[in-house]
């Protein structure tokens, strides 16, 4: 042990004196001329990686092992004309998570080309006007989705953007037209129905429309719908790929570079561009996405087949006082999910027997934090009809965290006893 301590003070003290012999030159140069003024503060970096003062790994973010935040709005114009020039357009930390984030929704024979947004809103907004749809097809799912068809119908003076009913691919195939869009959320907000893609993907491709999923209840790798045949996905950050509930962003994947660069020129004039601290935050939490997708998704899947179960069985003590559960695990959707993810997700939907038992459930819990939001690493349960009239009074937003399956499901047993004898 004392031999290892020495040895890394030995290597400590050799970096140290290299560093310091660097820093000091024996010629004057204009970086020393300059130091104790506000020049050297504003200067002295670059002046001194430039005369050999320092070595060149010295200030280099390229060796940190974890990625590093790039902050700077503005870059140094580059002689050659290739390079990061105004962080609006891009800058490293921002390059490197679209990256990332297109590795994991493409293969190497199908890549994937992804673009960050300030908000998933503002992911959605990019994809419908880009693809300046007459129709869109779309029924229920996310209530703000709706918000921002509504401004762009406002913007085009009601040109474009008219919703029709999403039903079954067989139904809408023979009125679908050259240039309508199909939207998919799957699974959907917040009654995790689930949509067949592939089906969707035929019936466009034969009318000339397209096809865009909305991927936040099943992002990678559960669910890469651009290998099924779709024209886009869109994806908000904010969920389970920044998975930590502190990072707002937006993000549009495609297959073809061609959309990609066209999406990137839209997204300049818009100043829809993410912060770098928001990207940074969700390049960290796509190191552990795997990781935490894949065990939300196992936990939600148990815990709403014992929710299931109880609401069948007669001798289980919630029987009466559940409803309903739906998650693409069980079997009203399992068959067409089985054939599009490889996991079921971490989000399910939970009806109780009365309004007033769902209303109380979320403060009853221990676990669960009533709040808004999916996908983080804390479960969260939500009374849905706060937000959106639409939905059943009598159904709960469940999302998965990280805790123990055993002491989440301890937690809704007493939570939906209490709450029920109260309601009686």
């Amino acid at each position: 042990m004392d031999s290892e301590f020495w040895l890394t003070v030995d290597i400590y003290r050799d970096v140290s004196v290299g560093l310091r012999n660097a820093m000091e030159p024996p010629n004057k140069k204009l970086c020393s001329s300059l130091r104790g003024t506000a020049t050297a503060a504003v200067h002295g970096d670059v002046l001194a990686l430039e005369e050999g003062d320092v070595p060149a790994w010295a200030f280099s973010l390229s060796q940190d092992v974890a990625p590093p935040i790039s902050v700077s709005t503005t870059f140094a114009t580059p002689e050659s004309g290739d390079g990061h020039i105004y962080s609006r357009i891009s800058c490293p930390t921002q390059s490197r998570c679209e990256f990332l984030l297109g590795a994991l929704e493409g293969t190497e024979e199908k890549p994937a080309h992804c673009l960050l947004y300030s908000s998933g809103l503002a992911a959605a907004f990019a994809v419908f006007s880009h693809f300046l749809p007459k129709r869109v097809f779309i029924t229920g799912g996310y209530h703000g989705t709706h918000q921002v068809l509504a401004q762009l119908q406002k913007i085009s003076d009601n040109a474009r953007y008219k919703k029709e009913p999403l039903r079954k691919a067989k139904e809408i195939g023979p009125e679908l037209q050259a240039g309508d869009l199909i939207w998919l959320e799957t699974p959907l907000n917040p009654t995790c129905e689930v949509a067949d893609i592939q089906s969707y993907v035929a019936v466009a491709k034969t009318a000339g429309a397209h096809v865009v999923v909305d991927g936040t209840f099943a992002p990678p790798p559960l669910q890469r719908p651009l290998l099924l045949g779709v024209d886009a996905v869109m994806h908000a950050t904010t969920k389970s790929l920044a998975g930590h509930s502190d990072a707002l962003g937006g993000a549009v994947c495609v297959s073809s570079a061609e959309v990609a660069h066209k999406l990137q020129q839209d997204r300049l004039a818009l100043g829809s561009t993410p912060g770098s601290l928001e990207v940074w935050l969700l390049m960290r939490s796509l190191r552990t996405l795997h990781l935490r997708v894949e065990r939300q998704s196992d936990t939600a899947t148990r815990l709403s087949a014992w929710l299931q179960e109880a609401a069948k069985d007669k001798s289980h003590v919630l029987f009466g006082l559940i409803h309903a559960v739906q998650h693409p695990s069980l079997a009203s959707a399992r068959e067409v999910a089985s054939k599009q993810m490889s996991g079921f997700g971490g989000c399910f939907a939970l009806e109780l027997s009365t309004e007033a038992a769902a209303k109380a459930l979320p403060t009853a819990l221990k676990l669960f934090r009533s709040a808004t939001s999916l996908g983080g690493v804390e479960s969260l349960v939500e009374w849905r009809r706060k937000w959106d009239s639409a939905i059943s009074p009598l159904l709960l937003r469940i999302s998965i965290g990280l805790e123990d399956f055993e002491h989440l499901r301890a937690d809704l047993e007493q939570g939906i006893l209490k709450v029920s004898s109260k309601s009686l």
